[in-house]
């Protein structure tokens, strides 16, 4: 019960101090952890606001658009590795 609450202190952003004295700690180390798991976590979010932000600033045809050099009309002649030449026709015969 008390680790729950130790994480909604430090996300409600307690201070060090305010959770060694709410929760009867003598060592520092036990708010500290739970402050920088806390903030680990607003970071992520923070993190991923800001993608979600610029993905919805570009535009739909930017996302879509196929790079040129991947577009059917920058290929010409055949896909290397492809001629009948170098693919060997395995010939099973006669199997009786």
């Amino acid at each position: 019960m008390r680790k729950a609450r130790a994480e909604v202190a430090a996300y409600a952003d307690y201070t060090k101090s305010r959770m060694t004295a709410t929760f009867g700690w003598t060592d520092p180390k036990m708010p500290a952890h739970y402050i920088a798991q806390a903030n680990r976590v607003r970071l992520g979010i923070s993190g991923m606001e800001k993608i979600v932000t610029f993905d919805r600033g570009q535009s739909l045809d930017n996302r879509l658009a196929v790079p040129q050099a991947n577009s059917a009309q920058e290929r010409s002649g055949p896909i290397p590795g492809s001629s009948p030449e170098k693919s060997p026709i395995i010939s099973m015969g006669n199997v009786s």
